[in-house]
């Protein structure tokens, strides 16, 4: 591992202080509510203090530390995926492809071969799954299990690996943190998302807008979330992104708070893109891995929507400003 950027360091700190306080201000207005309330809000922010030490360990790393959370994220994704769509018509030998293909996934991908395995993918997974699985006979659960297999090697495979294809973007001038910026950046605005859809939902929700899919989801929550995505993509883009680079300061802005209604509404999308796949299979949680927040699935529902669509963002914008 190289020398560390002190300002990323720095990024890092600040996201700690921030944690923080957002733990302080959760404990102060836990006073009052019923003891499950206050034991599940607790083991979630155990959960998010455990992730943003995982976080930044990868981050510290660099695109190494990055391509290990993220095989290690897709692995206990697929694994609760598997569960929720049914595992009795699988075949062991579908699930021994879809466990290999991973580590071969990331692998591959750091030493140079990302663009490849990103192209090739999507067909492998019809070819292989398709091939493996009506060769082997099982014709029992055919199109739904095989379809589902693919979809969620797609999104926990494929769409998360846009988040380390970040770290091959060049375009002149870095962030101030270094290239791991563009990945931090999503990181934060997804999660902070997340939270603050949660948080405003739960407050001032009054307008269902996806009753069917997820009935607590609300035009209010969806709002106050894009809110302060919007904010603290303005804020930290100067030191996490090259979006404020020889740009004015009502371009920069434009494109920062572009980039965070972007990321909030893909999040949003993310997110009830796993709850109807819940649904239809009638679980609550992907399982109880991370307490207070159920599943890994539950935690980068998002980030399988905004990574790739971020990634395309940051490709479009920047070649526009050189050319």
């Amino acid at each position: 591992m190289s020398s560390v950027n002190p300002t990323l360091l720095w990024a890092i700190a600040v996201v700690f202080v921030a944690l923080t306080g957002g733990t302080l201000v959760r404990i102060v207005a836990l006073r009052g509510a019923t003891d499950d309330v206050v034991q599940s809000r607790l083991a979630s922010l155990r959960t998010w203090w455990v992730l943003a030490g995982l976080l930044t360990m990868a981050v510290v790393f660099g695109k190494a530390g990055v391509a290990v959370i993220l095989a290690i994220a897709a692995v206990a994704s697929l694994k609760e995926f598997i569960w929720i769509v049914g595992r009795e018509h699988m075949g062991a030998r579908t699930m021994v492809f879809v466990f290999l293909y991973v580590p071969l996934y990331y692998y591959l991908s750091l030493a140079g071969y990302q663009s490849l395995m990103l192209q090739a993918s999507p067909i492998a997974f019809v070819l292989i799954l398709g091939g493996l699985r009506s060769w082997l006979g099982l014709t029992q659960g055919y199109i739904r299990t095989t379809a589902a297999m693919v979809w969620g090697l797609m999104l926990f495979v494929v769409c998360l690996s846009f988040s380390l294809l970040l770290f091959d973007l060049h375009f002149g001038s870095e962030p101030r943190v270094g290239r791991v910026g563009w990945f931090l950046y999503l990181m934060l605005l997804t999660e902070l998302n997340d939270i603050m859809q949660a948080i405003t939902g739960r407050r001032f929700g009054r307008t269902r807008i996806t009753p069917q899919v997820s009935p607590n989801k609300s035009l209010e929550g969806l709002l106050g979330g894009m809110s302060c995505t919007m904010l603290l993509a303005v804020v930290s883009a100067p030191w996490l992104t090259s979006f404020t680079e020889a740009r004015s300061l009502s371009a920069g802005l434009l494109i920062t708070m572009s980039s965070g209604l972007l990321i909030s509404l893909c999040g949003f999308l993310g997110d009830i893109n796993m709850s109807a796949i819940k649904r239809d299979a009638g679980v609550k949680d992907g399982s109880t891995l991370l307490p207070g927040q159920g599943g890994m699935i539950d935690r980068v529902d998002s980030l399988t929507f905004t990574a790739p669509v971020f990634y395309y963002f940051v490709r479009f914008v920047m070649k526009a400003g050189q050319e």
